[in-house]
């Protein structure tokens, strides 16, 4: 099957699936275009089990062209982040810089090994077997959260200025942070041995992005200024986010920080200084990505549940409920640590239980999760891995996130900051 008819059947099928959803369902359209595929692809599932038809191996085929790990770590993930960081501005995050960085960094470090060693013991009580260097594999990919569905959810309910750029910050950097430390992981997993203590890799990963992502940014900032032409405000701002993300890749940086840093550049240093008729229709331009990408995302995400299977040596009435309750609680532990020491410090003033409530139930995970561990090689782990990502993401998206509205008013979330 060719590449472009891969490409053109899932966007008439995300426009489509939009369409039912904004016509009927009339949830928040990152929960309804997932809802809609999964139910697609379970309905196709339970054809096939029920012996209406032979054979799904068209269906699988499309999936597995579609390649979420390759398209989303290799592809899209670089535009999704620098759109989403070239939308923040630098004041809304100054006042909280602090707490934003505590959450990105030492909140996904600590999910990651709460989650691992909680997994770990869990599921060897159960009698299934997932070694401690695999459980932080696992502990790696699903800490980082996805804030599209939350935020939309919340800001229509009424979520105030400050906690919403709390959450969007913590979420921009801590897609870098994950994605760092699944390398790390998964090196050490493998038994490959990289050269260097993990501190050390952490280190370079993280600041060789930073590094990175500003010799970006100042690229395309001085190009910009030195234009009018809106064809070359396209082809460079395209252009140098996907180089910039392949040499992160070639000199093994985290792309992820290096594309967030780029799009802070972008939106704080270049677009203020370009005059309307010209900053206008880029901005527009990099809305519409956003919003188109994150759509197939989602779409994506549903499809995929074709790949997942029952496992015999696993059985997911075990590793399902064990992975959703874990990514829960080490999510709790991981926020209400951090919050309780910036309370204590008074960098931050509020009420840290409900902040604590809020950040974990909004704490979605989301595509990175589900291509991290699609990425990894083919093994008994990467199956139960695979699995348990898929039952988080879904249940957090579809769970956690139609519930968020009902359960966190807008006088609950006007109280929760001082």
């Amino acid at each position: 099957m060719s590449l472009l008819l891969v490409v053109s059947v899932l966007l008439v099928l995300t426009a489509l699936l939009g369409m039912v959803n904004e016509r009927y369902l009339r949830l928040q359209p990152s929960i309804g275009l997932m809802l809609l595929a999964l139910s697609m692809s379970l309905v196709l599932v339970g054809v096939q089990a029920a012996g209406i038809v032979d054979d799904l191996g068209w269906v699988e085929t499309v999936v597995r062209e579609l390649n979420l790990s390759d398209v989303l770590l290799n592809g899209v993930l670089c535009f999704m982040l620098y759109a989403g960081s070239a939308g923040v501005t630098l004041k809304s995050l100054k006042r909280d810089k602090w707490t934003i960085l505590t959450l990105a960094i030492g909140s996904t470090v600590v999910a990651c090994l709460v989650t691992g060693a909680l997994l770990h013991y869990a599921l060897g009580w159960m009698g299934v077997t997932l070694g401690l260097s695999y459980a932080f594999v696992f502990g790696a990919l699903i800490s980082p959260t996805d804030p599209i569905a939350a935020l939309a959810i919340l800001k229509a309910a009424g979520l105030p200025k400050r906690l919403e750029a709390i959450i969007n910050g913590e979420s921009l950097f801590n897609d870098g942070v994950g994605v760092v430390l699944f390398t790390v992981f998964l090196a050490y997993a493998q038994g490959s041995g990289q050269e260097g203590s993990p501190l050390v890799l952490f280190l370079r990963e993280v600041l060789g992005g930073i590094g990175l992502g500003l010799a970006v940014g100042l690229v395309i900032h001085l190009v910009l200024l030195r234009t009018t032409d809106y064809a070359i405000h396209l082809l460079m701002t395209l252009g140098g986010v996907a180089l910039g993300y392949s040499v992160a890749l070639k000199i093994d940086v985290s792309g992820p920080i290096a594309m967030v840093v780029a799009g802070l550049v972008a939106g704080n240093a270049t677009l203020p200084r370009l005059s309307e008729d010209v900053r206008a229709p880029l901005e527009t331009f990099w809305n519409g990505i956003d919003e188109l990408l994150n759509s197939l995302l989602f779409v994506m995400m549903g499809l995929t549940v074709i790949l997942i299977h029952n496992l015999d040596y696993a059985p997911l009435t075990k590793i399902v409920p064990a992975a959703i309750l874990v990514c829960l609680i080490a999510r709790a532990i991981s926020v209400y640590v951090p919050i309780l020491g910036l309370t204590a410090t008074r960098t931050l003033d509020g009420d840290r239980n409900g902040l604590t409530k809020l950040l974990t139930w909004g704490g979605l995970r989301g595509g990175l999760a589900l291509a991290l561990a699609l990425s990894l090689p083919p093994s008994q782990e990467r199956a139960i891995i695979g699995n348990m990502t898929f039952a988080v993401v879904a249940f957090s998206i579809l769970v956690q996130g139609s519930t968020i509205a009902k359960l966190f008013k807008p006088a609950y979330l006007k109280g929760l900051l001082k």
